[in-house]
């Protein structure tokens, strides 16, 4: 089919299509009022096929590229005979186990029509910031069950024949606490489908018919053909993550998600199977959730430069269990799903990308670890500061730190994985339109993962309520007890996110005297009652001056930390991303006394000594490769380790830096280091200001050589026993030749 079409018209047609969908997310923003839409820019504009398939997406908010395919199905399968499908036509959805993540993401599809025959769809997906659930904001936290979350679609005609519905329009807005705001963004979506609509038939009149199919057929067909081909590149084996929830929607108690990734030929499968069962509260997502997030981890990480479409998915197979917190069964609460388990999800397909990525030279400058780790965000509703109804959500979260790589830092909230064109509110946004005034936003010092190349700092907001005493504010999402994110290759996953609330505060008396809290720690220099909340804290009632702080997530490191420059770590002293204490304590760096420079000798005592502690761990004879052992270097797969063949033909793990022998490829090299719980209750941003103990400790394994540290990984001991204790998160396959390009080669055997 390739050969029929002329090539530069097809990129012509493939670019303009593009373009249109942008145009299409251009009306979104100048017709909805929403700060979550016209600032944060959660929205998306796709083109799918006749029978739903997805064409092309423009950029967005990605978990609704795979998320809104449901709908347009739905739409086919329920309403084609009765009332049936008519040009002109417009359904809005908004059904979680339908499509998309909560009842938030509401999509309007639109039918395509050219002389009489559907040809294609136009959809518009957004986050509309209300509902009419049991709480503001449209995802509230309380929720127990679907029916708690507020209004629920499927499948009402917004637009008849080309005639808007405003019976079907005031029903639903007008269930909600904010029936302008909600009016406006349906609004938002019919327009933005008329662009995108009236620009394809455009293209048919222009190109004809046949040639828009065949080259959307095409643009499919590239998508799928362009991963296999990736895949092939990469190595065979079996990768392995966990994470863990600190909030089941109701109650503080862990949970966790565990993915198997097994990637083998021109296929991928991600299995996660061992993942805890479903919560009784809202911290839950569907399987179109899980679908949608395993797409986002896959378009941005694995699959950044092929076209978004649903070719791209073909070579991917989901194994999500039924019953699941990633899959459970109606009528369970998702109302949280998107800053909890869909957080959890990414985070765990990613670390198994990007350690798959690692032992191909052309991919390694694409490893990071874990991008913002603890999601979540305020919500509030009541009357403005100009009496009038309100609700939503900040999405200041949407500026989160990325991971550290294998060569420079990640970004000081920097992007939000879920988003390409990730940006948030301007503060001076947010305080005209909403009862708020800002404190402060800043980056949070000692919240990216510490490592050789450190995580981006996380953000630290200051809201202050003004202007009303008719107003509920709660937080929600995961990680105060539980990291929300991870480390690579001995990088430390990202601190824990700590919220606070002062209620009845005398800030007013503060700014009679010309001062203003600033820092997690002011805070506690104010007068009025203190609350530390858990990470999904139902909304109370607020007033004038009441002060709340939200930490959102930072990056995690990677690499050991003793291997950062030291005169990187002074750098970030200076720049307030860390602390003094954990400069000395994690790092090994010390000051000066008499200047702000590196203490050279001291600091190299330091380290000595860290490393000697790690080392006394040590529960095996110290056995060193030399040089001329060695036969061949098969693979290196890890910043520290690397699989060599001895010159008897024996194959072995070693360090790259002292040339430990671990074990054989078949084994896993945790079991042969040295290991040690450390609860880093010590460490900045790591304990709680609370004094409550977090659901975790830290596993460190450490070369019982030289005492680089390897691998720092996540342990709750109350879901874990021995078996599952350790992680065998590398399980790679042996390469045969050498592959193009890399270190690892396309003919790949497992070691026996």
């Amino acid at each position: 089919m390739g050969k029929e079409l002329d090539p530069i018209q097809y990129e012509i047609f493939r670019h303009r299509l593009f373009n249109i969908l942008e145009e299409g997310r251009i009306a979104v923003g100048m017709v909805s009022g929403s700060p979550v839409v016209v600032e944060g820019g959660e929205t998306m504009c796709s083109f799918y096929d006749s029978n739903g398939v997805p064409i092309m997406t423009a950029a967005g908010v990605l978990l609704h590229c795979l998320g809104a395919m449901g709908f347009v199905r739905k739409a086919i399968e329920w309403y084609e005979d009765d009332p049936g499908i008519f040009e002109g036509d417009q359904f809005i959805f908004n059904d979680p186990y339908i499509g998309g993540l909560h009842l938030p993401d509401q999509i309007v599809v639109k039918p395509i029509f050219f002389e009489g025959v559907r040809i294609a769809w136009a959809g518009t997906f957004m986050h509309t910031a209300e509902t009419g659930g049991i709480e503001p904001g449209g995802m509230p936290a309380k929720a127990t069950e679907i029916f708690h979350e507020g209004v629920r679609i499927l499948g009402l005609k917004i637009i008849e024949k080309g005639k808007f519905r405003p019976d079907v329009f005031r029903t639903i807005v007008e269930q909600t606490r904010d029936p302008h705001l909600v009016g406006l963004d349906i609004k938002a979506r019919i327009a933005a489908n008329n662009v995108c609509a009236r620009s394809y038939v455009n293209l048919v009149q222009k190109y004809g018919l046949a040639f828009v199919q065949k080259a959307s057929q095409k643009m499919v067909e590239d998508s799928e053909k362009m991963t296999r081909v990736k895949l092939a590149g990469l190595p065979d084996g079996v990768w392995r993550s966990r994470e863990y929830g600190d909030h089941s929607g109701t109650v503080e108690r862990p949970f966790k998600v565990v993915c198997t990734m097994t990637k083998k030929g021109d296929e991928i499968t991600f299995d996660f199977t061992g993942t805890s069962s479903q919560n009784e509260g809202s911290n839950n997502t569907t399987i179109s959730g899980a679908w949608a997030s395993l797409f986002n981890a896959i378009a941005s990480q694995l699959f950044w430069d092929v076209s978004w479409n649903g070719g791209m998915m073909i070579p991917v197979q989901l194994v999500a269990p039924e019953g699941s917190v990633i899959h459970c069964r109606f009528p369970a609460a998702v109302s949280v799903s998107a800053p909890t388990t869909v957080n959890m999800i990414i985070q765990t397909a990613c670390e198994c990308i990007h350690k798959m990525f690692y032992p191909v030279e052309k991919y390694r400058e694409d490893v990071t670890s874990g991008w913002q780790g603890g999601h979540g965000c305020p919500y509030f509703g009541g009357i403005n500061q100009y009496g009038s109804p309100c609700a939503g959500v900040i999405l200041d979260n949407f500026a989160g730190g990325t991971g550290g790589t294998v060569s420079r830092d990640g970004v000081d909230t920097g992007a939000n994985m879920l988003n390409p064109t990730s940006r948030i509110s301007d503060v001076e946004i947010i305080e005209l339109g909403l009862p708020f005034m800002y404190l402060a936003r800043r980056n949070a010092p000692d919240s990216g993962g510490f490592g050789k190349f450190r995580g981006g700092m996380g953000g630290e907001a200051i809201y202050m309520v003004y202007g009303t005493d008719q107003l509920v504010f709660g937080t929600m999402g995961l990680g105060k007890k539980t990291p929300g994110g991870h480390g690579i290759f001995g990088g430390y996953p990202p601190d824990l996110q700590q919220n606070k609330y002062v209620l009845n505060s005398n800030v007013a008396q503060w700014f009679k005297e010309s001062r203003s809290p600033t820092t997690f720690e002011a805070l506690d220099l104010l007068k009025g009652n203190i609350i530390f909340p858990p990470a999904n804290f139902y909304a109370i009632p607020v007033k004038q001056y009441d002060i709340i702080l939200f930490r959102w997530g930072a990056g995690g490191g990677y690499g050991d930390p003793l291997d950062r420059n030291p005169e990187a770590v002074l750098k970030d002293l200076k720049t307030k991303a860390i602390s003094l204490s954990t400069a000395e304590t994690v790092y090994g760096v010390v000051l000066k006394k008499t200047e702000i420079a590196v203490d050279v000798e001291a600091t190299r005592a330091k380290q000595a000594m860290i490393r000697d502690a790690r080392l006394t761990l040590r529960k095996r004879q110290f056995q060193k490769i030399t040089p001329a052992d060695i036969k061949r270097r098969i693979m290196k797969f890890h910043e520290y380790l690397e699989i060599i063949e001895k010159s008897s033909g024996e194959k072995l793990i070693v360090c790259v830096k002292c040339g430990n022998q671990f074990c054989s490829p078949g084994d896993n090299y945790k079991s042969f280091s040295n290991y040690r719980e450390n609860d880093l209750e010590n460490i900045a941003g790591r304990f709680l200001a609370s004094g409550e103990k977090p659901f975790v400790t830290y596993q460190e394994y450490i070369c019982p050589g030289c005492g680089t540290l390897l691998e720092v990984d996540v342990l709750c001991k109350e879901l874990e026993d021995q078996k599952s204790k350790v992680i065998w998160d590398i399980q790679i396959a042996i390469p045969s030749p050498l592959p193009l390009g890399g270190e690892g080669g396309s003919d790949l055997m497992t070691e026996e």
